[in-house]
């Protein structure tokens, strides 16, 4: 996965990769914020382009971004070392944070937990964010759901841009013994005269929400709601959500 984010770095911002993050982390800052929480230094994991770092940065927070990808690092400081704001890029796993991440009032985590390779990976991630949390603060993720994956990976082919300078195409596909959505892109950038042709792939695994909650109250870490995107409560087995928001305490 890190050397295909080689490739979507580049053009990551360009197709909307971005998106979710830049549109979700004003509403979930708001949300926490509704319900009493005060702080001041922010943890992003998988911080990718820097979108949610981007936001936070225009309040003045304290901030380590953090992704194991160089390429997606070095296109977030290029967004953001100019502006002033006091962020800490840190390249690492976020499996292995160790002591450098510091303390966290909250960490926040969008577009990245499914990527983990299992629910051990996912276990350990959780027991990393209770360390490094503050007592009374936040974690707040997202999740695709097992059902929005499997939405996704039926897709098929599509084109996400068509431009002068860049094309790209997507193919989708899925896997229902591995719960696996893949997602191939094909992309086409001018240089010059003549057009660079590059290749990537985007793999995230389904997780079931009640393993997941499961794991987070193992790792000593409250389970305050799990709603859908638009806020409103998820009900597992009712509710019918391709996305889901976890918010989550260390007590």
């Amino acid at each position: 996965m890190p050397g295909d984010y080689a490739v979507l770095a580049s053009v990551y911002d360009d197709i909307g990769l971005n998106s979710f993050a830049q549109r979700m982390t004003p509403i979930l800052v708001d949300f926490a914020q509704q319900r009493d929480w005060l702080g001041r230094r922010f943890v992003v994991l998988g911080c990718g382009t820097g979108a949610s770092v981007e936001y936070l940065s225009n309040y003045m927070y304290t901030i380590v971004g953090v992704d194991n990808s160089p390429q997606m690092l070095a296109a977030a400081r290029q967004k953001l070392d100019q502006s002033g704001a006091s962020v800490r890029w840190l390249e690492a796993d976020i499996r292995e944070l160790g002591d450098a991440v510091g303390h966290a009032d909250m960490v926040l985590a969008l577009n990245v937990l499914n990527e983990l390779n299992s629910l051990r990976d996912l276990e350990v991630v959780f027991t990393q964010v209770h360390r490094i949390l503050e007592p009374g603060k936040l974690f707040i993720f997202d999740l695709h759901t097992i059902q929005g994956l499997t939405e996704q990976g039926r897709s098929g082919d599509a084109i996400v841009t068509d431009s002068t300078h860049l094309s790209v195409f997507v193919s989708d596909e899925y896997d229902y013994e591995r719960q696996m959505a893949t997602r191939h892109y094909l992309i086409f950038r001018r240089q010059g005269e003549s057009w660079q042709r590059s290749e990537a792939r985007h793999v995230l695994r389904g997780f079931p929400v009640q393993a997941v909650a499961s794991l987070l109250q193992r790792a000593g870490l409250k389970v305050n709601g799990i709603f859908q995107l638009d806020l409103d409560p998820y009900e597992p087995g009712v509710s019918q959500a391709s996305r889901v928001v976890f918010l989550v305490e260390k007590p």
